[in-house]
């Protein structure tokens, strides 16, 4: 198997890896209607998030980002392949801004 290295900038690649050569650098993702990456509002501890790109074998990970209400443990509650996902809250009061992060498993 051959090494490849690449240099672009801060970014290395190397066997099919990839990352950061400077310290304080990493990974960006763009935000936006459909997007991998972004943000919602829980009202009453749930929140419907339109995104087309969600997959039936999405790993979609959350993080509160600002805390409001009642915080809660945060978890996906549904998803519909090509459409939408919810996130949902242990607290029905939970009113919380959610980051989230889809991901694809590899073939």
């Amino acid at each position: 198997m051959a090494v490849l290295t690449q240099y672009d900038g801060n970014l290395t690649t190397q066997n099919g890896h990839m990352g950061p050569v400077t310290a304080g650098f990493g990974l960006r993702v763009k935000e936006g209607t459909n997007a991998k990456m972004g943000t919602a509002v829980l009202v009453a501890g749930t929140v419907t998030v339109s995104n087309t790109s969600v997959t039936a074998n999405s790993r979609i990970q959350l993080t509160i980002q600002v805390p409001g209400g009642t915080v809660g443990s945060v978890y996906i509650n549904a998803r519909t392949a090509g459409a939408s996902f919810v996130i949902k809250s242990t607290s029905a009061s939970d009113t919380s801004t959610v980051g989230y992060v889809i991901y694809e498993p590899s073939p």
